[in-house]
């Protein structure tokens, strides 16, 4: 029998033991799958991208390169964007490449037709003619913001010293255009995009119907440039024509690859985006998914722009921590001097239990709740305004019953031999308080004002309704701002990018962490400095 209890016993104690190591490692790996999952984000971005071109580059463009000052932030452009340049499409750098910074084109005079050379009726109103290419070069070398088109082997003949003033950026160029048959409107759908990787399975025949991808059951029939013609040499460094199908047309000329390509049912063809805009012809979106860096030092120090869409989040970071600065130094004083009176000097009774519980009440008030508090308290009643100090103080409430309980959970843990022993050497209550009690629960308090700091700085609710939405650097009290956690939902609310949402995310993430450091650290120089 008692074989049998024991056994019992030891099996319930085992099933304990494995049912609190399964919590544990849920809670871990939670953990690590969450913060993992930010950071992954925050740090790298891969993203299917929709572009009206293929990924093959080429520097001149119907004999003509595309020259920008240094300071511009490209390293290639679509033929499209290239056509908007010079058609008054921009005035200034923002969806180029994120500066807010006025647009200037140039051509230079050398140039026959311009307008042909982009596919175009006519170049905008807004460019200009500086002079010949040499004249045109130096006046991109000069001036931030501007860009130009000139002649390829003009400026190919300028000393070298002229050229490294300036940077080439290459062009992508070529198209992929299919016969009106294929993008026709068909029992409601219609063929408008396919991935960049299927593009040389239609040529290899891999793909053999357009149904395949998406389309109407079509044949496809895709059409071979000319011998000779430079494009065969582009679309096989593409590895375009490294297998192709039994059914692709050979032409003889260029006029009959475009005829071909118009009165072919399932016809496929890639050419450059000039003829394809020139001649109108039917060409498909190209999908590839493209990943680099999400996070940056640039993305780090620049300042937000044009609602959060280009910059960085430098601004946001300063204000971020300038609220959390004011909201400790609103909520620690008061919450600890609070736990001091409930431990060291309050006698239970009704009034000390209706503190506690409407601490713990307050505790778990939604930050809602505090935010119309606020608004009607500090933004209305006392005339502040959405501004830093009424955020600050909102914030406060919400943190201040953690504080206080923490803290006197923390004080009650000290063993009342320390304060009697004080006490009995002759030092007073105050003194004894401050000198011994404190700096014993101290750590057990920097806890709690950890976790009431965590909060303040995921807070976005409240933040709303009383701090606002302004992204630039805040310059005192009553000024508008946010924070990064109000940053993330904004631009998550407003649909203005998920990726910078994430990088910001993972930026919020290491502030807590250097929240949470620079506590421990100043919780084992106190643990130090007692001891001595």
């Amino acid at each position: 029998m008692k074989s049998y209890a024991r056994r019992r016993r030891r099996l319930s104690e085992m099933l304990a033991v494995s049912f609190v190591r399964l919590a544990a490692a849920f809670t871990v790996v939670a953990l690590v799958s969450i913060l993992g999952y930010v950071l992954a984000r925050g740090f790298w971005k891969s993203n299917r991208m929709l572009y009206p071109v293929l990924s093959s580059r080429i520097d001149s463009v119907s004999g003509l390169s595309l020259i920008v000052n240094t300071e511009a932030r490209l390293d290639e452009v679509s033929f499209q964007v290239l056509q908007g340049a010079f058609t008054d499409e921009y005035t200034t750098w923002k969806k180029i490449d994120g500066r807010d910074l006025d647009f200037f084109p140039y051509l230079a005079d050398d140039i026959a037709d311009p307008a042909a050379a982009l596919g175009v009726d006519e170049v905008g109103y807004l460019v200009e003619v500086p002079g010949d290419t040499s004249v045109t070069v130096a006046s991109v070398a000069a001036r931030s913001g501007s860009l130009a088109l000139v002649d390829s082997r003009a400026f190919a003949a300028l000393d070298s010293a002229a050229r490294d003033s300036v940077r080439v950026v290459p062009v992508r160029d070529l198209s992929l255009a299919v016969s009106p048959s294929v993008t026709e409107l068909r029992e409601n759908t219609q063929l408008s995009v396919i991935d960049e990787g299927a593009v040389a399975r239609l040529f290899s025949g891999d793909v053999a119907d357009w149904a395949a991808l998406g389309g109407p059951s079509l044949q496809v029939r895709p059409l071979l440039p000319p011998p000779g013609h430079p494009l065969s040499d582009r679309l096989r460094d593409l590895g375009l024509l490294a297998r192709v199908s039994t059914a692709a047309f050979a032409c003889a000329d260029w006029d009959a690859y475009l005829s071909l390509l118009a009165e072919t049912p399932g016809a496929v063809a890639v050419v450059p985006a000039v003829d394809a805009a020139r001649l109108g012809l039917d060409t498909i979106e190209l999908a590839r998914v493209e990943s680099g860096w999400n996070l940056s030092l640039r993305f780090l120090f620049d300042a937000p722009r044009d609602s959060g869409k280009i910059g960085g989040i430098s601004t946001i970071i300063v204000n971020t921590v300038a609220m959390i600065l004011l909201t400790l130094l609103f909520a620690v004083p008061p919450g600890i001097a609070a736990a001091v009176y409930l431990v060291e000097y309050a006698r239970e009774g009704r009034l000390v239990r209706a503190i506690r519980i409407g601490t713990e009440t307050l505790a778990g008030v939604p930050s809602i709740i505090f935010g119309l508090f606020g608004m009607l308290v500090f933004v209305q009643g006392l005339g502040w305004g959405i501004s830093l100090l009424s955020g600050s103080l909102t914030v406060t409430l919400m943190i201040l019953p953690t504080i206080v309980r923490s803290a006197e959970e923390a004080l009650k843990s000290v063993p009342r031999s320390l304060s009697e022993g004080s006490l009995a050497l002759g030092a007073t209550k105050v003194q004894t308080i401050f000198r011994v009690v404190l700096p014993a629960a101290f750590p057990a308090i920097a806890s709690g004002i950890i976790l009431a700091a965590g909060r303040a700085l995921g807070e976005t609710a409240a933040l709303i309704y009383t701090m606002g939405s302004n992204y630039n650097l805040t310059r005192g009290l009553f000024d508008s701002t946010r924070t990064l956690a109000t940053h993330v939902y904004l631009i998550i609310a407003e649909g203005i990018s998920s990726d910078r949402a994430f990088a910001s995310a993972a930026v919020l993430v290491f502030l807590l962490l250097a929240v949470n450091g620079a506590a421990r650290w100043l919780i084992g120089c106190v643990g130090r400095m007692a001891r001595v």
